[in-house]
């Protein structure tokens, strides 16, 4: 009789587990997108719906329309193809006023200026002046895995032999350097 009852706690557990592990798997089933796993451990459709997405990121030429002169000064430099928002930010708030002036009647209005860095990045500031050397190590500082061929500098080595006044001054690279030529 003991066995009995002993067989019928088991095999209620044995039930549940079991209803359990099926509604487990159909949930799992349900929930998880068609194209999961199928190129590795995401959602291979992700890739498609990110590049449906509009970019954020201005091109060189929405900025050049105004400032044409800073096209010019890049135009034969090392940076002529970094991007402005790379030191500069993402200027949104900026190229909006820019383009609502611009289709205005009477072409008036002011643009909101560039304001300092606050030496984070990503920053929060809409557009900035990034005349700091973080910014420009953020690129040429040579670290593991940089291409040969990159223009990297080893910074305490660097700033010794060209005599920087204050190796540790945010202004350091613009003693030598431009701020969009890059010539020394």
């Amino acid at each position: 009789m003991r066995l009995i009852r002993d067989l019928r706690h088991i095999l209620i557990v044995l039930a549940v587990l079991v209803i359990g592990g099926a509604g487990g798997q159909f949930l799992r089933t349900a929930m998880i997108p068609e194209s999961f796993g199928r190129q590795g451990p995401y959602r291979a459709d992700a890739l498609v719906t990110i590049a449906s997405q509009k970019s954020r990121f201005p091109s060189a030429e929405k900025c050049h329309k105004c400032h044409e002169d800073v096209r010019e000064e890049r135009e034969e430099t090392l940076h002529a193809g970094v991007a402005c928002v790379h030191c500069h930010g993402l200027g949104e708030k900026h190229i909006a006023e820019a383009e609502a002036i611009a289709k205005s009647e009477n072409a008036e209005g002011t643009v909101t200026p560039a304001e300092p860095w606050d030496g984070q990045f990503p920053s929060t500031i809409d557009l900035f002046i990034s005349q700091d050397r973080k910014t420009c190590l953020v690129c040429h500082e040579s670290v593991v895995g940089m291409p040969e061929d990159f223009r990297k500098i080893d910074v305490a080595a660097h700033l010794d032999e060209q005599g920087a006044d204050d190796p540790d001054s945010p202004d350091t690279c613009f003693e030598c350097h431009g701020n969009h030529d890059t010539a020394p």
